[in-house]
């Protein structure tokens, strides 16, 4: 065989291996490039999702803990109204104590003969209203959304158990003890001590105008009145009042304490910035 034939063939199998190697090499340069383009691509992918539902989360936490800050804000907000009406029916109560105190020992001063009747009388007139109709109403529209709406739940668990203490037990006796207060002042002055209702409830008397002061000293001069402000009743009808005066007082007290116990958890709260703060319950 010639030799420039076998170097012929020799030169085109060389040839023919290499373009079979060069397509097998690009072949495999194209499949990791697509590997990893798709792979780029997925994770990319992926990561915007991912990105997305953590805006949306973070977005709807943000809402969630402006709807808590309101939430503690309107809270406080009821809290103050209530330590408004609370000192109002402290003050009405330390009034109560000194008219009820005073009516009482004038009328032993004057069973015991040191005060003529017009004395006492007109001391019944000075004194006037010896207590008010003030009673306490909660500011309670916060914590029935709160409760309404599950949101109370999202304050840390022992601040949530001071604020149910708060409203749960206040609220349950409150109802009864204003009706308790009101009944015994509506039988105290229509059954004992009348003259009061000569005169406007706004007044007191003791505040009072000219003529129903006038008016005053001549109803409790009538000789049925004068027999009803001497007797024992009135006395002990008396000490009744000054009795659930102080009762009252108790009451106030207490609820004041347990007002400023949520109060103070919910303002120190707040100013750690809201910190166990969970939306996810």
């Amino acid at each position: 065989m010639p030799c420039g034939f076998v170097h012929n063939v020799t030169s085109g199998n060389t040839f023919l291996l290499f373009n079979v190697f060069a397509m097998f090499k690009s072949k495999d340069v194209s499949a990791s490039y697509l590997a990893i383009r798709y792979s780029l691509e997925f994770v990319v992918v992926v990561l915007g999702i991912s990105v997305s539902f953590w805006l949306s989360e973070w977005s709807q936490n943000r809402k969630e803990l402006q709807h808590h800050s309101k939430d503690a804000i309107d809270l406080l907000e009821d809290l103050a109204l209530d330590s408004q009406r609370l000192d109002m029916v402290q003050e009405t109560i330390e009034r109560g104590k000194a008219k009820t105190w005073r009516l009482l020992e004038n009328h032993k001063l004057l069973q015991e003969g040191v005060l003529v009747y017009d004395q006492f009388a007109d001391s019944l007139v000075a004194i006037g209203y010896p207590y008010g109709y003030t009673t306490f109403f909660m500011n309670n529209a916060t914590y029935k959304s709160l409760i309404s709406n599950g949101r109370l739940q999202h304050f840390p668990t022992d601040i949530e158990k001071e604020i149910k203490d708060y409203y749960e037990y206040v609220s349950k006796r409150v109802e009864d003890n204003n009706e308790i207060i009101d009944q015994l002042c509506l039988d105290y002055y229509n059954e004992h001590h009348t003259m009061c209702l000569l005169s406007d409830s706004s007044n007191f008397l003791s505040l009072g105008e000219e003529d129903a002061v006038q008016k005053a000293r001549e109803f409790v001069r009538i000789p049925s009145m004068e027999m009803g402000y001497s007797s024992p009743e009135f006395f002990k009808a008396t000490i009744a009042m000054r009795h659930r005066i102080l009762v009252h007082e108790l009451q106030i007290d207490l609820y004041m304490d347990m007002r400023d116990r949520v109060d103070q958890a919910v303002r120190q709260y707040m100013e750690q910035g809201l910190l166990d703060y969970n939306p996810d319950i």
